[in-house]
């Protein structure tokens, strides 16, 4: 299974550089924002794009060049292929989030005058249970259908490149409203540590589905 995380961390150097550039200029846009709420969206919007990104890139690599057909023609436990998907994508949320938690506070550091403030650990938790409740979702499908959900992918890819438009949109409806002053109030930080136990199970949960329905898969 080790090695099998270790390709997954590897096909991250070819990933797509423009995918990583268009995200640090979105983050670097949040240092400057003056709006509190919309900088929560900007580093969340963030750092979900690079999870998806990441996770996008080395399923499809391996849907590519049928690297499960390979892997399945050699002596390897079908449940550590799953459990290296399921590994691989916990490693890309810490790597994604402490990747822009650092690079945002550098330029809050370099940055003469900033309006906002730099990313922080209340973010990433909210973006891991995002990830992991989506991937618990997301990968007993991918493990039952395979290449046959780069459709769906192509769809999602599209969708979160356009998401900063519909937010801005969304946050002047939510403003003229009123609506924006009472979600202010809301304390997502404690809802983001008890959700965080909900998601952990769900994950677990879901992995050990996904490793079911991948050992009954024929290739």
């Amino acid at each position: 299974m080790l090695n099998l995380v270790k390709k997954d961390l590897k096909l991250l150097k070819k990933m797509n550089i423009f995918v990583l550039f268009y995200v640090l200029f979105i983050c670097a846009m949040g240092v400057f924002a003056s709006n509190n709420i919309l900088a929560n969206i900007i580093y969340i919007l963030g750092m979900i794009t690079l999870i998806f990104a990441s996770i996008i890139y080395t399923n499809g690599y391996d849907d590519k060049y049928k690297s499960e057909i390979v892997l399945n023609s050699f002596p390897i436990d079908r449940r550590n292929i799953v459990r290296g998907k399921y590994v691989s994508l916990i490693i890309y949320i810490l790597i994604v989030c402490s990747g822009i938690l650092i690079f945002t506070h550098i330029v809050e550091l370099v940055a003469a005058e900033t309006s906002g403030r730099s990313a922080n650990i209340w973010n990433a938790i909210l973006v891991m249970n995002i990830s992991l409740i989506f991937y618990s979702i997301y990968y007993p499908f991918y493990f039952k259908v395979g290449e046959s959900i780069r459709s769906f992918n192509a769809i999602l890819y599209v969708l979160i490149f356009v998401f900063p438009a519909i937010t801005g949109k969304l946050m002047k409806r939510l403003e003229n409203t009123g609506q924006l002053e009472k979600i202010l109030n809301i304390d997502i930080n404690k809802i983001s540590i008890y959700s965080l136990i909900f998601s952990l199970i769900i994950f677990y949960i879901s992995m050990q589905i996904s490793k079911g329905i991948y050992l009954k898969r024929e290739f």
